[in-house]
C-alpha cells in the first residue's frame, strides 16, 4: 500500500526553508524602511519637479534644503532673482520628522550637499554645477539621492 502526504523531515525541512525566507524579506517590509524609500523617491520627483517648474514657469526653480530639526525641503520658483529661496516661493513644503514621514531625517553625516540650492534655469538646465547626494536615513537603514550634474536624479 502506498503513504500518501508528507514525511516529518520534508515538512521540516519546508518549515526551516520558509523560516529562513521570512527572516530575510521581513526587514524589507518594516514602517520605517517602506517610509524610507517613499521619502527618497518623493525627494527625487521633486528634484524632477523642480526642473520642469523651471521650464513651464521660465523662470529660476529648485530645491531648498532645511538641516535644522529632521531637515526636509521646499521645491520653488525663484521669483525675485536671488538665486536661492525666500519663504512665500515655495510650491511645496516637506518637513522630515512629521506626518507620514515622522521616521525619516536628513542625514547631514552621510550628504554630500556640493553647490545648494539645486537651482534650474528657465532652459531646466543646472544653473550651477550640480554634484548632491541627500541621504535620508531611517533607524539603520539609509538611501541616497544622487543627482548628477546634468540635474537627473537617482535613488540608490
Amino acid at each position: 500500500m502506498a503513504k500518501q502526504g508528507f514525511a516529518l523531515l520534508e515538512l521540516l525541512l519546508v518549515l526551516g526553508v520558509f523560516g529562513v525566507l521570512l527572516a530575510l524579506g521581513l526587514p524589507l517590509l518594516s514602517p520605517n524602511r517602506l517610509a524610507l524609500d517613499q521619502a527618497a523617491r518623493s525627494l527625487a520627483a521633486q528634484v524632477t519637479r523642480a526642473r520642469l517648474e523651471a521650464i513651464r514657469q521660465n523662470a529660476f526653480a529648485g530645491v531648498h534644503l532645511f538641516t535644522e530639526g529632521a531637515g526636509g525641503y521646499a521645491v520653488f520658483v525663484d521669483r525675485d532673482g536671488d538665486w536661492g529661496y525666500d519663504p512665500g516661493e515655495e510650491v511645496q513644503l516637506v518637513r522630515f520628522g512629521q506626518g507620514e514621514w515622522a521616521r525619516v531625517r536628513l542625514d547631514l553625516g552621510q550628504s554630500t550637499l556640493g553647490n545648494l540650492p539645486l537651482l534650474f534655469d528657465p532652459r531646466g538646465v543646472p544653473a550651477k554645477p550640480i554634484a548632491a547626494t541627500l541621504a535620508l536615513a531611517s533607524g539603520n537603514a539609509i538611501r541616497r539621492v544622487v543627482v548628477s550634474q546634468q540635474g537627473r536624479p537617482r535613488v540608490e
